[in-house]
C-alpha cells in the first residue's frame, strides 16, 4: 500500500535544491526576456520588436553556424573522463570555433546585403554571436560535468540578468531604450557570462593547457560526427525561426513583431524543459547508454524524463492560458488582441516538443545520428513548403500551422524509429 508519509519523507531539500536552483535561474532569465518584449511591445513599437526579433533569430542562427554543434562530438567524449582528457578535447574544440569565427567576421557583411541586419548594427551582432557562442560552450561543458546548477548561473547571466537594470533607466535615469541599447546590454551580458563561466572551468583544472598539442584527426573527426547534428540543429532552427523571415517577406516587420510576442511567451514551457530537465537528464541518459546497464533502468530513467517534461508543460501552459488575457489588457494593443488564436495553436507546439525532446536524447544516446538527421531535414522541408503556403494565404497563423504540422511529422517518425529498435543491455561507446 502507498505510504504518504513514507514518501514525502524520502524528500529532502538536499536532494532536490538543484533542480530549485536551475528552476529558479531559468525562470529569472524567462521572466527577464518576457518583461523586456512586454517593454518593447508596450512602450515602444511592435516594428521595434519585430527588428530586435529579427536580429535575435540572426544571432541564433549564426551561434549554431559557428558552433557547428561540434559540442554532439565532444560532450560524449568529455563525460566520465579525467581532467587531463578533457582538457585536451577543450583545447582542440577551441581551435575549431577559431575557424568559425573567421568565417563570421568575413561573411557577416552578407548580412547587411541581404537587409537581415542593418549596418549600424552589425558590430552588435557579430560580438554578441561571438561572446553568446562562448558562453553557451562553458554552459555545455558544466552540463558535462555534472556542474549544471552553475551551468544555469552562466546561462542566467547571458540571457536574462542584464535585462534587469535596462528597464530600471527609464524609471531611474530617465533614459530612453532603443534597439541600440538592448543590443549593448545583450553584448555586455553575454561578455560577462564567457568571463565568469571560463574562470569556474580554470578552477576546475579544466583549461589547463600546459604540454596538450592540436589533434588534427580528432578535430576531423568531430566535425565529421558534428556534421549530422548541425544539420539536424539547423533544420530545428528552421522549423522553430524561418517562419520569421518568411513572415517579413510575405507580411510586415508589424506581423512579425505580433509573432514574436506571442511565440515569446509560448516559448516559456519549452525553454524551461530545456534548461532545467534536459540539462539535467542529458548527461545521464548518454552514460546509462555508454556503459552497460539493465534494460529495466534505462526505461525507467526515460520514463521519469518524459513525465517531468509533459508535467512542466501542462503546468506551464495552462498558466500561461489563463494569464495571457489580463497581459493583453495591460499592454492595451489591439492588434495582439486581434490575434490571440496564434498564441492558442502555439502551446500545441508545447506539447509536442515536451514529448519529442524526450524520444530526441534516447536516440541521441543510442547513436541513431542518422535517423535524427534525416527526420530533422524532413521535417524542415515540410515546413518550409507549408509555410511558403499558408503564410500569403492566411497570415501568421499558417506560420503556427506550419510549425506543428511539421513537429508532428518528425515525432512520429522518431517514435516510431525508437520503438522498431532492439532492446539490449549493451553499451553504446563515445563515438
Amino acid at each position: 500500500m502507498f505510504n504518504l508519509s513514507k514518501s514525502l519523507g524520502d524528500i529532502s531539500f538536499q536532494r532536490i535544491k538543484g533542480t530549485l536552483f536551475n528552476f529558479a535561474c531559468r525562470s529569472a532569465g524567462i521572466f527577464a526576456k518576457f518583461l523586456l518584449i512586454v517593454y518593447i511591445s508596450k512602450n515602444m513599437s511592435l516594428e521595434d520588436l519585430g527588428l530586435y526579433n529579427i536580429i535575435a533569430v540572426t544571432v541564433a542562427w549564426s551561434v549554431y553556424v559557428v558552433g557547428f554543434e561540434f559540442y554532439a562530438y565532444s560532450l560524449r567524449h568529455i563525460v566520465g573522463e579525467t581532467t587531463t582528457v578533457i582538457s585536451s578535447h577543450v583545447f582542440n574544440q577551441v581551435i575549431f570555433h577559431m575557424a568559425g569565427y573567421s568565417v563570421l567576421f568575413v561573411l557577416s557583411p552578407v548580412l547587411v546585403a541581404f537587409d537581415f541586419v542593418p549596418l549600424a548594427l552589425l558590430p552588435y551582432f557579430v560580438l554578441i554571436t561571438v561572446f553568446d557562442q562562448l558562453s553557451q560552450e562553458c554552459f555545455r561543458i558544466c552540463v558535462a560535468l555534472e556542474r549544471s546548477q552553475f551551468a544555469n548561473f552562466i546561462h542566467f547571466i547571458k540571457s536574462g540578468l542584464w535585462v534587469y537594470p535596462l528597464l530600471l533607466l527609464p524609471y531611474f535615469f530617465n533614459q530612453d531604450i532603443s534597439v541600440h541599447l538592448i543590443l549593448s546590454a545583450w553584448l555586455a551580458g553575454t561578455i560577462v557570462a564567457f568571463g565568469i563561466g571560463a574562470l569556474k572551468l580554470a578552477r576546475l583544472n579544466v583549461l589547463n593547457f600546459r604540454g596538450v598539442r592540436m589533434d588534427f584527426g580528432w578535430i576531423k573527426q568531430g566535425a565529421v560526427v558534428a556534421f549530422p547534428f548541425f544539420i539536424i540543429s539547423i533544420s530545428q532552427l528552421t522549423m522553430d525561426f524561418s517562419d520569421r523571415y518568411l513572415i517579413d517577406f510575405f507580411l510586415t516587420k508589424t506581423d512579425v513583431g505580433i509573432y514574436s510576442f506571442y511565440y515569446g511567451i509560448a516559448n516559456v514551457p519549452i525553454t524551461l524543459i530545456t534548461s532545467v530537465l534536459v540539462s539535467q537528464y542529458y548527461p545521464r541518459i548518454i552514460n546509462i547508454y555508454k556503459f552497460p546497464t539493465p534494460e529495466k533502468e534505462r526505461k525507467r530513467v526515460a520514463r521519469k524524463f518524459m513525465v517531468q517534461c509533459l508535467g512542466l508543460a501542462v503546468v506551464t501552459s495552462g498558466a500561461s492560458f489563463i494569464l495571457i488575457q489580463f497581459l493583453l489588457k495591460f499592454i492595451g494593443r489591439q492588434q495582439l488582441l486581434d490575434n490571440i488564436d496564434l498564441f492558442y495553436l502555439m502551446l500545441v507546439q508545447v506539447m509536442l516538443f515536451a514529448i519529442q525532446v524526450v524520444i530526441q536524447t534516447v536516440l541521441y544516446a543510442r547513436h541513431e545520428d542518422k535517423y535524427l538527421l534525416y527526420s530533422a531535414l524532413a521535417a524542415a522541408v515540410m515546413n518550409i513548403v507549408i509555410n511558403l503556403l499558408l503564410v500569403p494565404a492566411i497570415g501568421v497563423n499558417g506560420a503556427a500551422i506550419a510549425t506543428i504540422l511539421s513537429m508532428a511529422l518528425m515525432l512520429v517518425a522518431r517514435l516510431y524509429k525508437l520503438r522498431s529498435m532492439k532492446n539490449t543491455n549493451e553499451k553504446y561507446g563515445a563515438v
